[in-house]
């Protein structure tokens, strides 16, 4: 995938220190563009073998987009532009069509396009900068007394605006503590991230965002029949669905619902489009009963006629953690990019380029937290009973749902003040780690819980997301996620929690909805997979002490001696190795600059 740059500046230098910012991102791809107008200069880097840049210039505007726009075909139709540009660079994007869209519609242009994108506009004098709504590609900036930078990597803005290379420890430690929040900015020292769901308009006197899709208004906001909501899930899930296929593409198949939802729409669609089977790629646990899913892939492949495609998992994942954090300009929580290089590169040896998944799924259905709360905060006796009823049903006793109805109706304050009277400590947070540190959050008031809990996709700007987007550029594959398309995300927003979750059951009602389309064998499962077998065995506690035992930098709230003492006895729970694993990280992200001075 490609980067884009740009920069508002004197003329006299303007294009090196955009060649600067283009040079710095030259692991994505060979091939560059650049576009001038005025005192602007926008600027594209590529692989050749995965166009997805546009860059030219529209009569008086330039336009810079990297990505999918996934609705362009019909939005050309709409603007009388044809829907490929023989201005552009690449076949995912129009520069005519985004300059025509954004002389009608300024800064509102993002919330009328579909897809995976970022994009830089700009009329010589002035810049637009705007993202995806869920943050698929990142964006990041800088304004000073010499210009404006905007660009894909933060390492492209420190290159163009020639700053020194230096960590932001307050971001470290919000990224360990799980406390980013939108305004947070990347974790080199003076660079900006643009927040997903915005746009940003900057000129040499300052930059100004806007946001341009509100999700907190669309929640509860409608009421369907159970038939027109499995109409409306159909067309929005095959719409989705659609939008992510290119042709060279594979879908990553496990045992679960999230992914096999998505082979159930995209197999028939893909065998109508290109006349082929869609194929699938799974990963196969021979040695680990409880995490491998080989049964039911293999169930599920015969299902819809795919080839199928099983590795076992060779990488670490905490391998090259020091060469990937100074590739992606941070530490990144949760995800393993060594995995995931080794996932696309066996993608491509099969002769594939585009990846669909089914992660990000539980953010639209599966997020039941705060249902009794947000019911009797509401006044919603009825569905309040209902809930009642079926933890009765459950087998639970009267006085732990009594327990449960207390907790849902009082502050936070008063919990936490509960819990410390009974020494209780968060499940979530291990020993070693400073628990007050850990949890300190401002207290949502009771009527916002679970209004908080179905918009938490929205809250943070994702680095572990941003990481992988580099992991995607320099292995020359693109990964869509189906299930974060707006148009379908919007339906279950709007859905009342009635309906969205109708029982105690995991994910109920997307089971019902893809009852005929998803093997009852799947859907009605009863086993669970874990994964903490296979987890537990691999953890490198070698790697684990390298990076932990003596660190130059210590982190605030962490007990580094305890620490040691469970690396050394070789004793991690799985608590502790998320904890440890997600520390070492940013060690090792750290590492870079201990080595610059010797340390």
């Amino acid at each position: 995938m490609g980067a884009i740059a740009a920069f508002i500046g004197d003329a006299d230098d303007r294009l090196i220190r955009l060649g600067a910012m283009l040079d710095a991102a030259r692991h994505r791809g060979g091939a560059v563009a650049h576009v001038s107008v005025d005192r602007c200069s926008l600027g594209a880097v590529w692989n050749p073998g995965l166009p997805d840049i546009a860059i030219g210039t529209a009569d008086d505007l330039g336009v810079v987009v990297t990505g999918s726009i996934d609705n362009q075909a019909e939005l050309a139709k709409r603007y009388s532009v044809p829907p490929r540009s023989a201005e552009a660079s690449g076949a995912h994007a129009s520069v005519a069509l985004i300059a025509a869209m954004y002389r009608a519609h300024g800064p509102d242009l993002p919330s009328y396009l579909r897809g995976v994108f970022a994009g830089i506009i700009t009329d010589g004098s002035q810049a637009f900068c705007f993202r995806d709504h869920l943050g698929h590609r990142p964006l990041f900036y800088r304004h000073d007394a010499h210009g404006f930078w905007a660009a894909s990597e933060p390492k492209q803005i420190v290159a163009g605006a020639g700053l020194p290379r230096e960590p932001d420890l307050a971001v470290i430690e919000a990224i360990f503590y799980r406390s980013l929040n939108d305004d947070s900015p990347a974790a080199l020292r003076g660079v900006k991230r643009l927040p997903k769901m915005h746009g940003l308009i900057a000129d040499r006197g300052g930059a100004e965002r806007r946001k341009y899709w509100f999700p907190e208004r669309l929640l509860e906001t409608a009421s369907f029949t159970e038939s027109e909501l499995q109409e409306r899930f159909d067309q929005a899930m095959g719409t989705a669905v659609r939008r992510s296929l290119t042709g060279s593409d594979v879908v990553f198949l496990s045992g679960g619902i999230d992914s096999p939802a998505i082979a159930a729409y995209a197999a028939p669609l893909h065998r109508d489009r290109y006349h082929r089977p869609l194929e699938a790629v799974t990963i196969e646990f021979p040695r680990y009963p409880s995490v491998d899913e080989s049964r039911y892939v293999k169930l599920l492949a015969d299902y819809y006629g795919m080839p199928l495609h099983a590795y076992e998992q060779q990488a670490n994942a905490t391998a090259d953690f020091e060469r990937w954090t100074a590739l992606v300009d941070t530490p990144y929580r949760a995800a393993s990019l060594s995995q995931y290089e080794e996932a696309f590169r066996r993608v491509r040896d099969l002769g594939f380029r585009n990846i669909l998944t089914g992660e990000h799924a539980e953010f639209l259905m599966a997020i039941s937290w705060f249902t009794l709360s947000h019911y009797l905060s509401h006044g919603r006796v009825g569905s309040a009973w209902r809930e009642v009823r079926a933890h009765r049903a459950k087998g639970r006793s009267w006085l732990e749902i009594l327990r449960r109805a207390v907790r849902a109706v009082s502050p936070d304050s008063a919990i936490s003040a509960s819990d410390r009277l009974r020494g209780k400590r968060s499940p979530l947070v291990p020993l070693w780690v400073d628990e007050r540190i850990a949890t300190e959050d401002r207290p949502v008031p009771i009527r916002e819980r679970w209004r908080r809990s179905q918009l938490g996709a929205f809250i943070g700007p994702g680095t572990s997301l941003e990481a992988e987007e580099i992991c995607q550029g320099v292995s020359g594959i693109t990964v869509r996620r189906p299930w974060t398309d707006v148009d379908l995300w919007e339906l279950f927003l709007s859905l009342r929690a009635e309906q969205k979750f109708p029982d105690l059951r995991s994910k109920p009602l997307v089971r019902d909805l893809l009852r005929n389309r998803v093997p009852n064998e799947i859907l009605d499962r009863t086993d669970k997979t874990v994964f903490d077998a296979a987890a537990r065995d691999r953890i490198d506690y070698d790697l684990l002490a390298g990076l932990l035992l003596r660190p130059a930098y210590r982190m605030r709230g962490v007990d580094y001696a305890a620490l040691g003492d469970l690396i050394r006895q070789r004793s991690l729970t799985m608590l502790d190795y998320q904890w440890a694993r997600d520390l070492a990280n940013i060690h090792a992200f750290l590492a870079q600059w201990e080595e610059q001075a010797g340390t």
